[in-house]
């Protein structure tokens, strides 16, 4: 199916009642995120009422410290600014809504406050609601339980007021079924692919040829510009894995991590189930005498009982509740049992241990190269003063002070990253940072003065351009090896592509594509189906939106990277509802969605104008 009603299966109601009502306002800094003027703490008013600053903060600052404990790496400040967005924009989108709840009335059930609250992973300690992990996490983030009860109950009354808004849209049948004749319609082609590497080689050209080649495609044989520069560069990635973290920071922070994270318990278990006492005991007994599992397999048949192996599972995943107290209670490699359960007598042994989730080593690992990357932005912030002063005082790049943590680069490229002999140019740092190095010395002059430039990630570089190498034209002496070469490719894409026109237009005044390949030594592969969005092997994806506009027979040519396809549409399959029930299903689902999606945001739109939110800047 359209890779857009997939998107709408995962994007609906929830899209809505959770959907920010986007409103500009740029946050500056990092800790504090909203600056304040004078002695007004209103941030924004919504129906004439204020909203303080500190509820936003508070927002913000919950969402910082869960990403910042996630072990996910640093926040750069564009991330911490859409936070900040997000939070003033949640607190507005609450607030217009809590309005509306207290004038319809609306309000949460406590069995539904409760139960949301328990079926949360972050709260839970062996799969079930745990009192301590919850008043830790809480306490983790900020919020109190009386604050997080009022923010689940307000959640709820939200759903339920956009739920029951939007749950009576939904889409006409013909909407429907015009959509689905539009997914689900598959079309075959008859491909005939023309291969560069199978055209005959061309006769050598003599030098005459090849030089009238060479003038007429001056791009193919001039050298770029190129720039020689000097670059330092003070970047918190390139200093992060010199940065000591010690074992007690780690083990802090992982305690951190691990309080927010479902950790439950998993067992692999090896299971015999029996259907009396006499048979489980003569399994035991053969299994603790060093049978293997292969064995106890066979044997298991020959009392018709019935072995099996379950791999990683919850408590919870043990159909018998008896069996999973006993497995979850016992030490791994040893045989236990008879268990009696209510289908039986069940012999066991644990084969592993674990937990949900990332392993320990895994998110330690991680965290340390969090820790390492904040202590390294501490470095750079402390460093760049030094830097700008430094600059400032007109200290050459290769003067700067040793103990900045500068790394240092001094060489030629082009305006692609690349030095004369066609390498990549050892640019210190991430792609994005190379690319905004290279753009910077391609937009200074030569012999500017060095400034500091703000780069991405919290990186800062300076650079100087020392001299400058305007493009110029490849003798033709030095280059006849690379003329020919060119001349050559270009005369067997010229062969494939006289061929491959032949070939279709041939098609097109009515000749079978057998035939016309046929007479062009060329051979004809059907394809299978292909959907708008699902391209079938053996024809290219730019040529299926062609292929759907084509009448039945017509043909179309290509090229691609190896040479020119030619395909002829060969058939038009349209099914009807009834024989693709699932497709029409989730086409109606897909739309009804989309059209709820669409009306909860409107809905919200609404509540916002009425209630005249406003955003103090």
């Amino acid at each position: 199916m359209l890779v857009w009603v997939r998107k709408l299966l995962e994007n609906w109601i929830a899209r809505a009642f959770f959907a920010l009502l986007i409103l500009v306002f740029v946050f500056w800094g990092i800790s504090n995120v909203v600056t304040l003027i004078g002695n007004n703490n209103a941030i924004a008013h919504v129906d004439g009422q204020s909203i303080d600053a500190s509820v936003v903060q508070a927002a913000y600052q919950r969402t910082l410290n869960q990403a910042e404990q996630s072990g996910h790496g640093a926040i750069d400040a564009a991330t911490k600014r859409a936070m900040a967005d997000q939070s003033l924009s949640g607190v507005l989108r609450q607030r217009v809504l809590q309005i509306e709840e207290k004038r319809l009335g609306v309000t949460a059930p406590n069995s539904a406050i409760r139960q949301a609250i328990d079926t949360i992973p972050a709260f839970q300690k062996d799969g079930k609601f745990d009192k301590t992990t919850f008043d830790q996490v809480l306490a983790q983030n900020g919020l109190t339980p009386d604050r997080f009860v009022d923010e689940v109950t307000h959640q709820i009354a939200d759903r339920q007021l956009v739920e029951a808004v939007v749950s009576g849209a939904g889409p006409s049948d013909a909407l429907v079924k015009r959509v689905f004749d539009f997914v689900s319609q598959t079309r075959t082609a008859k491909v005939v692919d023309i291969k560069f590497a199978d055209q005959s080689q061309p006769a050598a050209p003599n030098d005459d040829l090849l030089q009238r080649y060479w003038r007429n495609h001056p791009q193919e044989f001039t050298a770029p510009e190129y720039r020689t520069i000097k670059l330092v560069v003070l970047s918190p990635q390139l200093l992060a894995p010199k940065e000591q973290v010690s074992e007690q920071e780690i083990n802090a922070q992982y305690a951190r991590v691990a309080a927010e994270q479902s950790n439950v318990p998993l067992r692999s278990v090896q299971v015999i189930t029996a259907d009396n006492l006499a048979a489980s005991s003569r399994l035991e007994a053969a299994w603790k005498s060093g049978a293997s599992w292969s064995d106890m397999q066979t044997m298991a048949k020959q009392f018709g009982a019935n072995p099996v192996e379950l791999d990683k599972t919850k408590k919870s995943g043990i159909p018998s509740p008896d069996l999973a107290a006993a497995v979850f209670k016992a030490k791994p490699g040893e045989v236990v049992g008879p268990v009696a359960g209510a289908s039986g007598m069940f012999i066991f042994r644990v084969t592993s241990v674990g937990h949900s989730g990332p392993d320990a080593a895994t998110v330690k690992a991680k965290l340390k190269q969090q820790l390492q990357l904040q202590k390294a932005e501490t470095a750079v912030a402390s460093d760049v003063d030094k830097l700008q002063d430094a600059l400032a005082g007109q200290t050459p790049l290769d003067k700067l002070p040793s103990d900045l943590g500068l790394a240092a680069l001094q060489g030629t490229l082009d305006a692609q990253g690349e030095t004369p002999d066609g390498t990549p140019a050892p640019i210190p740092g991430g792609d994005a940072l190379k690319q905004a190095v290279v753009k910077a010395a391609f937009a200074a002059n030569a012999n500017d003065a060095p400034h500091l430039i703000n780069g991405p990630d919290g990186s800062y570089f300076a650079l100087t351009v020392d001299k400058i190498t305007p493009p110029a034209p490849e003798p033709f002496d030095q280059n006849k090896a690379a003329v020919l070469a060119a001349w050559t490719h270009h005369q067997i894409i010229r062969e494939a592509e006289v061929k491959a026109a032949a070939l279709m237009h041939a098609v097109n005044q009515g000749q079978s594509v057998e035939a016309a390949a046929q007479s062009a030594g060329e051979s004809v592969t059907p394809s299978p189906p292909i959907t708008r969005d699902a391209p079938a092997s053996g024809v290219p994806e730019q040529m299926v939106p062609i292929l759907f506009t084509l009448a039945q027979g017509r043909a179309t040519m290509l090229q691609t990277k190896d040479g020119f396809t030619v395909a002829e549409l060969a058939k038009i399959a349209q099914p009807t509802p009834a024989e693709d029930q699932d497709m029409f299903a989730q086409v109606q689902q897909s739309l009804a969605k989309s059209l709820q999606t669409d009306l909860g945001e409107s809905f919200l739109a609404g509540l916002q104008l009425r209630d005249k939110v406003k955003v103090d800047q």
